[in-house]
């Protein structure tokens, strides 16, 4: 599958137990850069600084759909992750290790619900890189997940010698389906997610298009 995985951040560690808070601001601070500079490289490929600019790119067709709709994607999650270090630096700083984190990565989020529901099914721990979730079952379906918002994403799925894609790419049907979302209420991520992964779970070479616009209780 294509991608441009980097970090992997599968270990989690009580950060704030084992360094004082000076190596705990250094290592948010070292992770915040890396995150920055990874986006900013990204968006450098397509001599573009904003992920607004790459997408005209893409819809204007001065660049391929793929990879670089999943670059722009990629782009997204990153800064979305870099919002998730500064909250919950911000948290640790306020309250310690009693802290809550907020959720703002939806990576985080399902990476989180993906463990709990899916312990059974999943054939290794599930992998959270710096713009995609990397996910194998125990039926040797591989996904490379790249999840914004219900209505940005690209989920790509391997099955023995079959490789398929579902992606909001514009002009993809898909992505007519996102917008009718869009025009409505987001709903749910994780469900609308979880749907799509129960139909590739049943049959990994069936089309999920309709899970799209799947209702709140369709997971």
């Amino acid at each position: 599958m294509d991608g441009i995985t980097r970090l992997d951040q599968t270990a989690q560690v009580p950060l704030d137990e084992v360094m004082d808070e000076d190596a705990l601001q250094a290592l948010f601070a070292k992770t915040s850069y890396q995150l920055r500079e990874a986006r900013k490289a990204l968006l450098q490929r397509y001599a573009v600084d904003s992920e607004e600019a790459l997408l005209a790119r893409i819809v204007g067709g001065a660049v391929d759909t793929h990879p670089a709709y999943e670059h722009y994607l990629s782009a997204r999650i990153i800064e979305q992750t870099r919002d998730q270090v500064r909250a919950e630096l911000a948290a640790h700083i306020a309250d310690g290790v009693r802290a809550e984190l907020p959720a703002l990565s939806a990576h985080l989020r399902f990476k989180h619900q993906l463990e709990a529901r899916y312990a059974a099914r999943l054939a290794e721990p599930v992998r959270m890189a710096q713009d995609a979730l990397l996910l194998a079952f125990d039926n040797g379906l591989l996904l490379e997940v790249r999840y914004f918002s219900r209505q940005e994403h690209s989920i790509i799925w391997c099955w023995g010698e079959a490789e398929c894609r579902l992606d909001t790419a514009p002009g993809t049907p898909a992505a007519a389906v996102a917008a009718t979302i869009a025009a409505t209420a987001d709903g749910d991520p994780w469900q609308h997610f979880a749907a799509v992964l129960e139909s590739l779970l049943a049959d990994p070479l069936a089309d999920p298009l309709a899970y799209i616009a799947a209702p709140l209780n369709a997971a």
